[in-house]
Order: C-alpha cells, then sequence, then structure tokens
C-alpha cells in the first residue's frame, strides 16, 4: 500500500482556503489518511521556502510522526544527493499530488490501495473536469518511483507548465485512468470562482452522517456560515465549546430568575442558539485538522453540564414563579435520573469503546430493529422514539413549547422523559454488558 507522498510545488499551494494554506491542508489530509513520508518538490524560490518553513513549523506537523523532505530545483538532477536516493532508487509506488489541489480526504484512501506497476502512473478522476482545466492530468496520481526522475527533472526546469507533465514520461511508460466515486471531490484552485467551490466543497465535509433532520435542513447551514466565519477569526474549538458553554449558562440564569414569559422565552431562544453553535467547534476542529480527544471529551462534558444546569434553572424559576415546592421535586427527580442515565452512559462508554462519541448510542438504539429480528415491545418503541434525544430536535421542541408559554409542560416532559430514559437504558447497558461477559467467557 502506497505511503509515500511527492508534492509539487506550485504558484498556488500558498493560497489560504479556510484558514489553511493548500500545501499544509494537503499534507495535514494525506496524513490523516495513512501517509508518513512526504517529499515537496519546488523551485527554491524565497516565497516557496517561507511557505515550506511555515509547514515545517505548524505545531500539527510538528506533533505528527512523519517524515518531511523540501527537495529544490538542482536536486532533481543529482540523484546522488541522499535525500532524493530513495525516489530515484524506488520502483515502489508514490502518491503524486500537485500543491494546489483542494479534495475529499476520504478520496485519499482509497487511492493510496492502488500500487502502480513499473513504469506506470495511475492519474484520478472523480467525473468528468474534475481538475478545472482541459488537460489530462488531474493533479492527484500514483506512480512508478523509477518514472520520477525525468518527471521532476522537467518540472524542476522551470519550463513545466501542469498540463504538459505529462510529456516528461518516457515513451516506454503506461498511463492509466482511474475515477473513483462521485461522492469525493478534487479541485484545483486557480482562480477566484475555484476557490469559492474548493471552500464549499471543504465545508461540506464537515457536515456529520448522524445528523437529525432539523440539523440537517437547518442547524448545519447556520453553523457552517458562522464556522467559516470563526476560521478568519483564527478562533480555537476549545474557545468555541466554551463560548457556547457560556451561552448555555446565560440561559440557564435567564430561565432560573422566574420572571414570566419573557424570561423563559428568551432562556428558550438562547438554548435553541447553543445547540446551533454546539456544531462550530467540532466543524472549525475538523476542517482545520485540530481535533483531539481532549478537546472532545471537553466538548461531551460541555455539552452535559449545560443541559443539566439549564433544565435545573427552568424548574427552580418555575418555583420562584409559582411558589410552587413541585418545581424542586422535579428538579430533584430530573438531577438524580441524570447522573443515574450518565453514570450508565460511562459504563457504556468504557466496555463498549465508543468513547466520547455519545451519539453512537442513540444511533445503536436507533438502528436495532434493522439488525436484530427479535425485539421487546419496548425497544421497538425506544427505536422509534430515540431520535428525540438528539440535541437538534429537543433544543427546538423545547424552544417552541416556551414560545407557546408552556413552561410548566417543558419541565414535566423532560423531568419525567430523563426518568423513563434512565430507567431503559440501565437495562440496556445491564443487558450490554451480560451479554459482552458471555461472549468473552
Amino acid at each position: 500500500m502506497v505511503d509515500k507522498a511527492v508534492i509539487l510545488l506550485r504558484a498556488g499551494s500558498g493560497k489560504k482556503i479556510l484558514g489553511l494554506p493548500l500545501l499544509l491542508r494537503a499534507i495535514l489530509a494525506a496524513q490523516q489518511a495513512g501517509f508518513k513520508t512526504f517529499y515537496l518538490a519546488g523551485s527554491g524560490e524565497p516565497e516557496e521556502m517561507e511557505l515550506v518553513e511555515l509547514v515545517k513549523k505548524d505545531q500539527r506537523i510538528l506533533s505528527s510522526p512523519f517524515d518531511l523532505h523540501y527537495l529544490q530545483a538542482e536536486a532533481f538532477s543529482s540523484p546522488g544527493n541522499p535525500a532524493t536516493q530513495e525516489l530515484f532508487d524506488s520502483s515502489e509506488g508514490f502518491l503524486l499530488l500537485e500543491g494546489d489541489v483542494v479534495f475529499d480526504s476520504s478520496l485519499l484512501d482509497e487511492a493510496k490501495r492502488f500500487e502502480p506497476q513499473s513504469q506506470e502512473i495511475i492519474i484520478f478522476k472523480t467525473g468528468p473536469d474534475v481538475a478545472g482545466s482541459d488537460s489530462n492530468w488531474t493533479g492527484l496520481a500514483v506512480i512508478s518511483g523509477n518514472l520520477l526522475p525525468g518527471l521532476l527533472t522537467r518540472f524542476g526546469s522551470g519550463n513545466d507548465q501542469s498540463s504538459e507533465l505529462l510529456t516528461a514520461l518516457p515513451s516506454t511508460a503506461t498511463i492509466r485512468y482511474l475515477t473513483l466515486s462521485s461522492g469525493y471531490f478534487l479541485l484545483r484552485v486557480n482562480s477566484r470562482e475555484s476557490e469559492k467551490k474548493a471552500e464549499k466543497a471543504l465545508l461540506s465535509t464537515a457536515r456529520k452522517p448522524q445528523d437529525g433532520f432539523i440539523a440537517r435542513h437547518f442547524n448545519r447551514h447556520v453553523s457552517l456560515f458562522l464556522s467559516q466565519k470563526l476560521i478568519k477569526l483564527r478562533a480555537s474549538p476549545s474557545l468555541l465549546s466554551f463560548l457556547n458553554f457560556l451561552i448555555g449558562l446565560t440561559g440557564a440564569w435567564l430561565a432560573a430568575i422566574g420572571r414570566g414569559y419573557w424570561s423563559f422565552l428568551l432562556a428558550g431562544l438562547l438554548f435553541e442558539l447553543a445547540s446551533i453553535f454546539d456544531g462550530c467547534d467540532g466543524e472549525v476542529a475538523r476542517l482545520t485538522y485540530n481535533t483531539s480527544d481532549r478537546g472532545a471529551f471537553s466538548d461531551v462534558l460541555l455539552d452535559a453540564s449545560s443541559y443539566i444546569i439549564f433544565f435545573s434553572g427552568l424548574a427552580l424559576g418555575l418555583y420562584r414563579y409559582k411558589l410552587d415546592s413541585n418545581y424542586l421535586t422535579l428538579m430533584t427527580i430530573f438531577l438524580l435520573s441524570a447522573a443515574w442515565y450518565y453514570y450508565n452512559l460511562a459504563r457504556y462508554s468504557r466496555s463498549s469503546g465508543i468513547g466520547k462519541k455519545i451519539f453512537l448510542v442513540a444511533k445503536e438504539i436507533e438502528s436495532r430493529p434493522e439488525k436484530e429480528k427479535k425485539l421487546s415491545l419496548v425497544d421497538k418503541i425506544a427505536a422509534k422514539v430515540a431520535f428525540a434525544v438528539r440535541r437538534d430536535f429537543f433544543a427546538t421542541a423545547v424552544f417552541v413549547l416556551l414560545a407557546l408559554g408552556q413552561a410548566p409542560a417543558v419541565i414535566y416532559l423532560i423531568c419525567f422523559g430523563s426518568l423513563v430514559e434512565s430507567v431503559y437504558f440501565h437495562f440496556y447497558v445491564h443487558k450490554k454488558l451480560v451479554s459482552q461477559s458471555a461472549e468473552i467467557n
């Protein structure tokens, strides 16, 4: 399997798309796909050298275990140079990539599985005119190492035009074209129009397949728009998680003061806004390759805390507004139910291996009827209503009910809903753990 890459540096390789130079974005995407060694082939111009130094000093590069080599034009005509020895003497496959290309990172997972034969180059396409030009060279290929000397010598001569790159190949070379899945994108960024297309295509990769109906058709559109702006402001995912938590806290405070309809309405509005803004930290992290286990854990922790604080605040606010101690009882039931649920969630996440991806629980329960034939009536009902625990749905439902002046109905639904959820999830986890234990034994 191919795990080394040669990237041809172009004038546009330093162009920033969604906060990252194209070269850095390409390297990080390839590293995510399993590539471990990178050769950056360039002319040695001052601006290019500054770009390479910028990439080498990037924290995401420094913290990653791979080799990065910068080859200037004179190295192409001297194969004895240690840095190029592996390239010129090898017949194994290399990824060949233009430095001004934007692509779906999943594209490389498929491309790297193709091992070229000796004297062969396999050029990948995702459809007609994928490179934004009329050339047969799309900007992405896997190539036999013994074809690299002539190609890089032509590239280093300074006379190379991207569309004429393939003319440097010897007559003995075999050129093969493969069209990959239509769901991928591959774009050369060489104009303002192509830059807009690339940005739009990259933003689409920040969506999640598990998004609910409201998230897909409304929330995600808003959060992606915000993320696009926040990236330009260099806002970090951790900062966005904290800001979202503050929005949730403000909503909880408005609910807790118990001033009547308008305080509950504004609290619900902030709760809904927090649900939308909640997507931004993950989107920014994925689009800028700043994901981490620590960040995922803090996001889960802050989200869970904001839910608990908000609904506790709502119960407290209703008590203050109506002077009815039943709301304090409901708050106690809710807090105990939440503690019970998160205790079982912690047990299940450790044993099942889902880690911080707690959204997989609802997805797993929803999909049970498709995977298991013998389900109880309770399990079938749970599968039907599991969508209701998705934040995009229940945040919108809470806001609508509060807008209709139904704050008491919200706290009753949340209180008894969380109790039923906790009871069901307790037995669900117990059954799963018993089943896992039986399989081990």
